[in-house]
């Protein structure tokens, strides 16, 4: 996959015809998200065609722009959904810069300039609330009645549904920080993710027997609430079973709120100073305070075997790359 950091980058004649493409944000690339990346590889690549699957997204997350302080907490990382992105079969990204500017834009110069004359797309692909131009309105209907006359033709996704309601990444989002992992994991298409280094801690765990790395994780990103996390922990191209502890550690005095990770079975060198993924399978119960040590170490002991039990029947072959 070709990866153009602006739309002056991108060269649509270097691309195979037809030019299929769709846009949008793409926090997630959850379930709904990758039916849209699904059907725009497939248009590209159908009928024996030799054309060419683009998608248009932005660097910075619109609201960071429009309004600062509703800008929400992200799902993943640049790097991470350039990653899913490209897994997904997709030829060309676009990642360009929100603006001012590119917020200012009448609904139909947008098609005009930027979908028809810039990206030169044949084919687009959209999700049924997909929304762009000034003040939000351009919608999947003005597209529809525009395309023609700019050469191009549009097809619209349904939402794609989770019981009654439509997997989007605000509601992901939502069930993360409401500790409420294993259900979003069923709308991302795998566990929800977050990256971080490991630093230094109080040395408690390994006084307990259960040492533990703890993570400092970036605080723009979604992160569940306290609690005590099934997980698995990627170090590289390995992948630990594990359990997470988020919180302030009641049961000792003047501790402070960490992200502490214990990994099943480990025998590996010092993880100080690397950075880890963690993926959240599922929450086990809340943080509390233990009246001793030891009653806190019999509690981790049936922790361990609730997590491994979890991790059991649910192995790290989730799709889309773990």
């Amino acid at each position: 996959m070709i990866v153009f950091d602006s739309l002056e980058a991108f060269d649509r004649d270097a691309f195979g015809r037809p030019r299929a493409l769709t846009a949008g944000v793409f926090d997630g690339v959850h379930v709904a998200h990758r039916r849209l990346l699904a059907r725009t590889v497939e248009i590209a690549r159908g009928d024996e065609a030799r054309g060419t699957a683009i998608v248009f997204t932005f660097a910075n997350h619109p609201l960071s722009i429009l309004a600062p302080p509703y800008h929400p907490k992200l799902l993943l990382s640049r790097e991470r959904k350039i990653e899913l992105i490209e897994r997904a079969g997709i030829d060309a990204l676009v990642i360009q810069e929100f603006s001012r500017d590119l917020a200012s834009l009448a609904p139909e110069t947008f098609i005009d300039e930027v979908l028809a004359s810039r990206l030169g797309v044949d084919r687009l692909i959209v999700g049924f609330d997909f929304r762009f131009g000034e003040s939000g309105r351009g919608d999947a209907a003005m597209l529809e009645a525009r395309a023609p006359d700019r050469g191009f033709a549009v097809e619209t996704i349904p939402a794609v549904l989770h019981e009654d309601w439509a997997i989007g990444s605000t509601r992901i989002r939502e069930l993360v920080e409401e500790g409420r992992v294993r259900l979003a994991s069923e709308l991302l298409g795998r566990p929800h993710e977050l990256e971080g280094r490991v630093v230094r801690g109080f040395g408690r765990g390994a006084q307990l027997g259960f040492p533990t790395a703890n993570i400092e994780f970036d605080p723009r990103f979604a992160m569940p609430p306290s609690g005590v996390y099934a997980v698995y922990v990627s170090d590289g191209d390995k992948v630990h079973g594990g359990m997470m502890n988020i919180g302030s550690s009641p049961t000792f005095a003047g501790a402070v709120y960490r992200h502490e990770a214990f990994l099943f079975d480990f025998q590996g060198e010092d993880l100080y100073g690397r950075t880890l993924r963690v993926h959240f399978v599922d929450r086990m119960r809340e943080e509390r305070k233990f009246a001793s040590e030891q009653e806190l170490t019999e509690r981790l002991r049936v922790d361990e075997k609730i997590a491994r039990a979890i991790l059991e029947s649910h192995p790290a072959r989730w799709d889309e790359g773990a």
